[in-house]
């Protein structure tokens, strides 16, 4: 970020500011831990003080009614499978009309479309200039209609009008989602919220194994290939043993089952992301020494039998992990629906979970993106403030802080809100959770006052605490709010794909040069190249449009 930039963000931050110091009337936030006892996850809007619909003088806004009725058009992606009940369309169903009812908003929807057919659709409609009035956008469409000057600026509307709610899930994010959709020191647009939680790759152990074993649990990649070594050479889980699963060779921000993320990560490697070099360049992870040591070592384990011999082919690596094969896994913290399984087959199997660290002993993760999606807002269009009333109705209702929220249908797809969905959630949502079910467990929290999810997760908590495993659907809904949710509090040294949106050679390269690095690494790891041949894969990735790529992205940044 250029000084000026840096400069006028901040102007940003410090006007947001004061606009929620004069909206709460001088008081503290209630986010503050000063006199508020309240855990801030149970805050979620509830006690909001909000003039009656729309009522008083322009300073006694309320964020979620505009005074007048307004509409606006969108187009949107629906998905093939989505269905309504009968009688309800796309653009007349229970979120349209709870949005009408509340806000005062009706919604146009010009067309909607499914997979392909909405992208060729879309962008032949953004290409030639006709927008809707409002819509939900990837970053790469956010940044080509804002250079294009085709979108409202939303920097005045969204400091009068955004909710106290909204507020906090913003601040959550240290406002690094409002600085991803501030160009130029204007807030361009209305960033979504990831929970950054969903990044992290933690290691999932037969713990049991370990005990039987007189095993320590791992901490560095040495434990994990001492210890998967241990499992095959003692057939823990038969003659097949497999001591790690694995499901491919790239590195995704947001963490799946199986994935190697946490294992390249120990070596400081991050494949298929761009990260800066030591001089603060922007360089490509694949082709970086750190990957080469990594996939070194994955080969290694491959071609001794500790990493799933058939992990290229198979379609369903759960069931290795179900059926007691396997031993070890990486996933993210939402990985109790696999170990609740496991548990179905045996009952005495334990699984725990594990942080890898470098050898320094630092736990390196890289983040998903604080924001993907993005709410625009045509420029011109009579009332911007719309789409902000827009977006407090739909994050006080997917956050439960409205009481009539709790009425909506949860088995209707959210896809069919009138502009469709996008994650707005708090950026430690998970970590939030399991504090208040820490607390309410613990006797620190009264559990007649935990919103209704929390109290859902609380109530399996307690029946296992009095019957452990008993009701093991409930148990796989709570389990990941406690242990694994407790390796989220480490300290670490996370980073972000430096570059998330393409450039004009990626769009005519990038498909290429991704083919290349599949089949090399793929190759590498199975043995099929040696190890120095990575050296060749770089000179060809660099000469086949990679330098090129690396330039554009450096000169945009």
């Amino acid at each position: 970020m250029n000084g000026k930039k840096g400069w006028l963000v901040s102007l940003l931050l410090v006007f947001l500011l004061l606009m929620s110091a004069c909206s709460d009337g001088g008081k503290q936030s209630k986010t503050n831990s000063g006199g508020n006892d309240k855990p801030p996850a149970q805050s979620e809007g509830n006690n909001e003080q909000e003039p009656k619909n729309g009522q008083g003088t322009s300073a006694e806004i309320d964020p979620y009614r505009l005074p007048e009725p307004v509409e606006f058009t969108t187009f949107k992606h629906v998905g093939a499978d989505a269905k309504l009940p009968t009688g309800d369309t796309v653009e007349d169903n229970q979120y349209s009309r709870y949005l009408k009812e509340k806000s005062n908003i009706s919604v146009k929807i010009l067309w909607y479309a499914s997979g392909n057919d909405f992208e060729q659709k879309s962008k032949l409609s953004i290409g030639s200039g006709d927008i809707p009035d409002v819509m939900i956008v990837d970053e790469q469409t956010f940044r080509t209609l804002a250079r294009a000057n085709q979108l409202e600026d939303l920097t005045e509307v969204f400091a009068k009008y955004a909710a106290p709610l909204t507020k906090e899930l913003y601040e959550s994010t240290n406002n690094k989602a409002i600085e991803k959709a501030t160009i130029d020191g204007k807030l361009m647009a209305i960033p979504n919220i990831s929970v950054q939680a969903d990044s992290v790759s933690m290691l999932f152990v037969r713990q049991d194994w370990l005990d039987k074993l007189q095993l320590e649990g791992p901490k560095t990649v040495a434990d994990v290939e001492k210890i998967a070594q241990a499992f095959v050479d003692n057939k823990m889980g038969g003659e097949s043993t497999i001591g790690l699963t694995a499901s491919g060779l790239t590195m995704q921000q947001k963490v799946s089952r199986h994935n190697l993320k946490g294992l390249y990560a120990a070596y400081h490697a991050y494949p298929r992301n761009w990260i800066k070099d030591a001089n603060g360049n922007i360089v490509y992870g694949s082709i970086q020494p750190e990957t080469k040591e990594a996939l070194g070592k994955i080969r290694e384990m491959y071609e001794n039998g500790l990493i799933d011999k058939e992990f290229a082919l198979r379609k369903d690596t759960d069931q290795t992990v179900i059926s007691g094969q396997a031993g070890m896994f990486f996933g993210p913290w939402w990985s109790g629906g696999v170990i609740r399984d496991t548990y179905a087959n045996d009952p005495d199997a334990v699984f725990k979970p594990y942080m890898i660290t470098d050898d320094s002993g630092v736990i390196n993760n890289l983040q998903v993106p604080v924001s993907q999606r993005f709410i625009v807002v045509k420029k011109g269009f009579k009332h911007p403030e719309a789409a902000v009333v827009y977006a407090n109705n739909f994050i006080r209702a997917e956050r439960k802080a409205d009481p009539d929220a709790a009425k909506l249908d949860t088995t209707i797809s959210t896809e069919f809100w009138p502009i469709g969905n996008a994650t707005f959630d708090y950026a430690d949502a998970v970590e939030r959770k399991a504090d208040i079910l820490a607390d309410a467990i613990a006797g620190k929290i009264d559990a007649a006052a935990l919103t209704p999810e929390m109290k859902i997760l609380y109530d399996f908590a307690k029946a296992d605490e009095a019957a452990p495993r008993a009701d093991l659907a409930g148990w796989g809904k709570f389990w990941g709010y406690t242990e694994p949710a407790e390796m989220l509090k480490q300290p670490m040294n996370s980073l972000y794909n430096e570059f998330t949106i393409t450039t004009k050679t990626m769009d005519r390269k990038w498909a290429n040069l991704e083919k290349i690095e599949d089949e090399m690494f793929f190759a590498i790891v199975m043995g099929n190249k040696s190890l120095d041949e990575f050296d060749q894969f770089v000179a060809d990735w660099k000469a086949q449009g990679g330098d090129e790529i690396t330039k554009e992205i450096n000169e945009m940044k």
